[in-house]
């Protein structure tokens, strides 16, 4: 610690910024090594030391960082500025923007080599969501409301968009009437010269590239506005996170906050990308109505009428589809926390072998996600289904309308009209209900959004005065407080003077918690909440001499320890105790007869002289547990896809007659199209004939039956397909082994079970529907075309083998990039989760402003790989955009060269065919691509559904499993033969050749240091760790053990725990989530633990609900409702792993007379730091450095 220090003082005097950065790198890592959740170590005790040591490295880095100095030089600056905002300055700006020429860099770069995080580009100015954020605390002070955020800040981003708007309408309107006047060309009834043919071909052309360079701007603006929006939300929610009051954020569940971020602020980005349409949508149906009218006149109103009704039927879809959404994502949150807390209680799940019941639990909020998933993407089925029979129906009224008022069906006509209602009905049919259904997804999320930033906040209600006496840090007059509305210290009278250590006691519940809060505000305070609790005696000394005491680092400090060892507080300067709400000061002469310890001290000799204490940061473990989360290279491999489709119930059949359908739907589709071509060819006297109007109304009909089934079978499908990967990777996070909790942290799994598996649920189905369709409707107009003119497939020879390498080349960066946005994504969520966690601590040492930082910076480095994916889909958009461009001039211009030799009919069909390839084949190529990106997440969820099975790793191939008696274990009797004991193959024995018995019935103590290995018996008894990892065997009732299913053996054995899980839901639950036993058994367990107030006095008795991680219940409560879990399990052996190690001595006390009484005929291991608590034991293990120092009476071992 000296050298730290040492380092940061001169980094400081020198402005050294090498120096600084070694400063912080040592600090960090001894931090980060330390500072971890408490199942990424490889035990309880070794948790508790590295929690001790890391509060005390973050107290001198905090010191020191303060006054990091202002230096010129920073990482950031090294990243390669924003390409677009060169492209946006440089003088090739009008060729370099509309083409995404300045996006070519990046996918040449993913084409030579793997990208890393490193070759983005940085974010510009407008992007970044510090900028972001300020904009959106501009706005207002107070939460105005995530729709006032959205609009009154963004809506002038949308303005370029919005004018982009006409030249792409126009562009639109241009294609229908040069097909018009083609057709008449090739009449021979315009009169026109023969040249002005080859001119229209020409025109047609350049109206589609327009379209396609205007369409694909408005999207890529609009996505970049809708990231800006997403991450001003989000750092807004984390923002608010670390200001919020802590009473009232139990009024939500940490699932459904962390769900803010990962879904709810996401749902506007998916908005601005439709917002255009709220300009389009009009302007086009205007247009095209009139165009039409001049066509066609009266017949006009039939088909928009057609139009028209699909509207109100979309409102009526939306109303439910809101509905459903609302239902599925509170089973979101329901599912994700249950996952969360799968994952912070995964040791004690695996001890109690609760898996079956938490797998169960998800299992059930699953079904219902799924069944409200499955409803509302039902709704889009019809939707999707509704647009692609849209232009059927459409001509069915206008034709069929035409025929009965007598018209004749002229082609020009015919197909002109059909391009003009093609026009219309994308928008119509397809933007408009997208927007409706991203408008009704983001009402319920700002509803989400405003429901948590309306929760209250911390208030600063003390005014700054000048304090007339300097002696004193801290002055209390008639001071009250309360938590919870409820009063919790009242009538406080104190002073505190300036650097004195100072010691606080109490009874569990009489608000030492509460004083923290009440004073932890100052930073010249350190605020010491039992850190000592979990150590043995000699760690405890060594940490209090160290780093609290007289003689410490923080000595002319100011410290406030709350403690139960009372034997620290000799050595302070002043000392409370808190009792029943009020703060009494004791005297010197008091200090030691408040509840004096019946504990048995290691001591060391020592003298008062002050001393320099140096923490050795030399010794660290460079080989993290924590890996670094790694992606996938190249393409998905076709085994996932094939078990996304073939998942049961269905499995191949249902592939297949998937495929059958297809391929039907698209046949019947372009059959109407062709026979509507063959009916108009005909004279106008066949033309009235019924026989063509009724095969029209059939086939019809016919493509919208077979078009909702298609729809709704493969999101059907799709869905088992999901349901399958999550229900896999949901058994292999719970049966996988602890380490693979260790080597990943919360946020990444949480990523995978949230944002990835709503991926898989809603997004992957809607495009891979895209690609069908629109990839089946550009197969099916190329043989139409191909029919008509077969020339023009000639095209196809050089056109094919491009799309082809295109999307080769385009895909290689792609999947890298939507890899490294999941990747990038996942930090967000691991800092959000663990800031939930720790927002009491982040307060304490008043590092919101840096943690708030360190969210941007997360955002940015997520938004740098977003940002160019979505860039690149835009480039790959627009340059199949031109392809289907130069297919539509060679049919234009060899539609004009042989125009004697094909029927006028046939052209006009094969040409409103081709202009609607422009849109439609990038568009299906690009979301075969997307569907491609979105697979990346059922690849990682497809990941953690192999995780190897725990029982797999812990049984060889020669280690058959063996069933015991049903009684096993009967006697109880434990013995090591030659035990040695790993945590990983790789690291030291923590166990070594350990050869002991213990009797039936016996009641073992076991101490030893910290670190001696004392936890590790525990996880050995219950093989927590991989079986390649020890050597030597444990036969309880002369079995081994290592022959036992890990289910069968853990459920033999019971475990009072040093930290007590509890899991959101019932008492009841809590104790007996299999309903083994009746209410009468479970009520008599907690009566058996002096908890029958608690069931009493609440009128739920034992469903009472338990907050998520017991909160509402204090930390004696907690561990008593573990003492009923092993009351009703009825094992013959119980494992204690200091169970009282963070409650006060009365507690304590009543703890050890329960055990006493209800665990008399139990073989006990009990493991304790306070030696009084197996004092009374049998015999005492005393463990040194992994071995036996003494296993005897306690009157044959000196405990002192």
């Amino acid at each position: 610690m000296m050298n730290l220090e040492l380092l940061f003082e001169v980094s400081n005097q020198t402005k050294d910024q090498y120096l600084y950065d070694i400063a912080w790198q040592h600090a960090n890592r001894t931090m980060c090594e330390h500072f971890r959740d408490d199942n990424s170590y490889a035990d309880w005790s070794t948790w508790s030391r590295g929690q001790s040591w890391a509060i005390f490295g973050f107290i001198i880095v905090y010191r020191y960082t303060k006054y990091q100095p202002n230096l010129d030089i920073a990482i950031g600056q090294q990243r390669q500025s924003c390409r677009l905002r060169w492209a946006e300055s440089s003088w090739t700006r009008w060729i370099q923007i509309p083409l995404f020429l300045w996006v070519s860099p990046i996918l040449s770069l993913a084409n030579k080599r793997t990208l890393v995080e490193d070759d983005l580009n940085d974010l510009a100015d407008k992007e970044k969501c510090s900028i972001l954020l300020n904009r959106v605390n501009q706005h207002s002070s107070k939460w105005p409301g995530t729709w006032d955020v959205f609009v009154k800040i963004f809506y002038k981003d949308f303005l370029t968009s919005m004018l982009l708007v006409f030249p792409f309408c126009i562009a639109r309107v241009a294609q229908p009437l040069l097909i018009r006047q083609m057709v008449l060309y090739i009449k021979d009834q315009s009169g026109l010269p023969s040249y002005l043919g080859y001119l229209y071909a020409i025109a047609l052309c350049i109206a589609a590239i327009v379209q396609a360079i205007t369409q694909q701007q408005i999207i890529f603006r609009n996505v970049r506005i809708g990231v800006r929006a997403r991450n001003a939300l989000s750092s807004a929610i984390y923002k608010h996170l670390l200001t919020i009051n802590t009473a009232a954020l139990h009024k939500t569940i940490a699932a459904q906050t962390i769900n803010l971020v990962s879904n709810d602020a996401n749902k506007f980005a998916e908005l601005s990308i439709f917002v255009h349409a709220l300009l389009m949508v009009p302007l086009d149906s205007l247009a095209m109505f009139g165009l039409i009218w001049w066509t066609i006149g009266l017949p006009t109103i039939f088909g928009y009428s057609v139009l028209f009704l699909l509207i109100p039927i979309q409102f009526i879809f939306s109303r439910q589809f809101s509905q459903y959404r609302k239902a599925s994502m509170a089973c979101t949150d329901k599912r994700v926390q249950t996952i969360n807390e799968i994952i912070n209680g995964c040791q004690i799940i695996k001890m109690y072998t609760w898996e079956k019941a938490m797998e169960q639990r998800v299992l059930e909020t699953r079904l219902q996600e799924v069944s409200n998933v499955r409803k509302a993407s039902s709704l889009r089925a019809l939707n999707v289904a509704m647009a692609f029979v849209a232009s059927p129906l459409i001509s069915l009224a206008t034709f069929g309308g035409s025929w009965l008022m007598g018209h004749t069906l002229l082609p020009e006509n015919v197909f002109s009209t059909l391009s003009f209602f093609g026009m219309v009905r994308l928008p119509l049919t397809i933007t408009m209900p997208y927007l409706i259904e991203k408008f009704s997804e983001a009402r319920i999320s700002a509803k989400r959004i405003d429901k948590f930033m309306q929760l209250d906040v911390l208030q600063n209600r003390s005014e700054k005065m000048k304090n007339g006496n300097d002696a004193y840090t801290i002055m209390m007059e008639n001071a009250s407080f309360s938590w919870k509305d409820a009063p919790s210290l009242s009538s406080l009278n104190l002073t505190i003077k300036h650097g004195n250590l100072i010691g606080v006691k109490g009874a569990i519940g009489a608000a030492r918690i509460s004083l923290a809060r009440a004073l932890y505000a100052d930073a010249d305070l350190y605020l010491l909440d039992d850190p000592l609790a979990a150590v043995d005696p000699k760690v405890a000394k060594s940490i209090f001499d160290q780093c609290i005491g007289p003689c410490s680092l923080l000595r002319g400090k100011t410290r406030i320890l709350v403690t139960h060892q009372t034997h620290f507080l000799i050595e302070t300067d002043q000392m409370f105790l808190v009792e029943n709400g009020h703060i009494k000061e004791l005297n010197i002469e008091q200090h030691i007869k408040i509840q004096p310890s019946n504990e048995t001290l290691e001591t060391d000799p020592s003298d008062n002289k002050e001393t320099d204490w140096k923490l050795d940061t030399s010794i660290t473990d460079i080989n993290s547990i924590v890996t670094s989360e790694k992606s996938a290279d190249g393409s998905i491999k076709w085994k996932i896809w094939l078990e996304l489709f073939t998942a049961p119930p269905l499995r191949w059949f249902g592939f297949l007659l998937m495929i059958i359908i297809i391929f039907g739907n698209e046949a019947l589709h372009d059959f109407t199209n062709s026979w509507l071509a063959r009916w108009s060819s005909k004279d106008e006297i066949e033309q009235q004939s019924s026989f063509y109007v009724n095969v029209y109304l059939g086939v019809t009909f016919a493509t919208l039956f077979v078009a909702v089934i298609r729809v709704g079978f493969i999101i059907y499908i799709m869905l088992c397909g999901s349901t399958h990967f999550h229900n896999r990777m949901l058994n292999g996070i719970l049966y996988t082994s602890l380490r693979f909790f260790e080597n990943n942290p919360s946020g990444r799994i949480l990523n995978r079970a949230s944002k990835d598996q709503q991926v898989v649920d809603e997004a992957l189905p809607l495009a891979l529907i895209d690609t069908m369709q629109c990839l089946l409707l550009s197969f099916g107009s190329i043989v139409v075309v191909g029919i008509a003119n077969p020339w023009v497939l000639l095209i196809l020879i050089p056109l094919t083998p491009a799309v082809f390498w295109l999307r080769r080349f385009y895909m290689s960066s792609s999947r890298q990039l939507k890899r490294l946005e999941s990747v990038t994504r996942s930090p967000i969520y691991t800092l959000f989760s663990t800031s939930l966690d720790g927002l009491t601590s982040i307060r304490a040492f008043n590092v919101q402003d840096s943690f708030l930082n360190m969210f941007i910076e997360r955002i940015d480095a997520n938004t740098r790989a977003a940002f160019i994916l979505s860039a690149t889909t835009h480039w790959f958009g627009l340059r199949l955009d031109l392809i289907a461009s130069s297919l539509t001039l060679i049919t234009g211009i060899l539609a004009v060269a042989l125009r004697h030799q094909i029927d006028p009919s046939t052209l006009a069909l094969s040409l409103s065919y081709c202009i609607t390839l422009t849109g439609l084949f990038q568009w299906g190529i690009r979301q075969s691509a997307e569907a491609e990106n979105f697979m990346t997440s059922a690849e990682r969820i497809h990941e953690y559904g192999q995780l190897v099975s725990e029982s797999h790793q812990n049984n060889g191939d020669n280690n058959v499993p063996i069933q015991p008696d049903k009684d096993w274990p009967s006697r109880g009797i434990i013995e090591f033969k030659d035990y040695t004991f790993r945590y990983r193959p790789e690291l030291d024995p923590v166990l070594k050749n350990l050869n002991l018995r213990i009797e039936s019935k016996e009641k073992i103590g076991i101490i030893g240091r910290t670190g001696a290995g004392k936890s590790s018996l525990l996880q050995a008894l219950f093989r927590l760790v991989d079986q390649s990892a020890v050597n030597g065997s444990i036969l309880i009732d002369d079995i081994d053990i290592g022959r036992l299913s890990l289910n069968y053996l853990r459920s033999r054995i019971s475990v009072i725990p040093q930290v007590p899980i509890l899991f959101c839901g019932s008492l009841r639950y809590n104790i007996d989530p299999f309903k083994q036993f009746t209410d009468e058994e479970c009520l008599t367990a907690l009566e058996a633990v002096q908890l029958k107030s608690l069931v009493r006095n609440h009128h739920d008795g034992i469903h009472l609900l338990v907050a998520e991680s017991g909160a509402n219940l204090s930390a004696g409560e907690r561990q008593l409702i573990c003492v009923a879990r092993a009351i009703l399990k009825k094992s013959h052996i119980l494992l204690i792993d200091e169970a009282t190690a963070n409650v006060d001595y009365a507690t304590d006390k009543m703890i050890q007379e329960v055990i006493a009484d209800k665990f008399r005929d139990r073989t006990i291991l009990t493991i304790a730091h306070r030696l009084n608590t197996v004092a009374n034991s049998d015999r005492i293990l005393m463990l040194e450095q992994g071995e036996v120092a003494h296993f005897d009476s306690p009157s044959n071992i000196n405990l002192i």
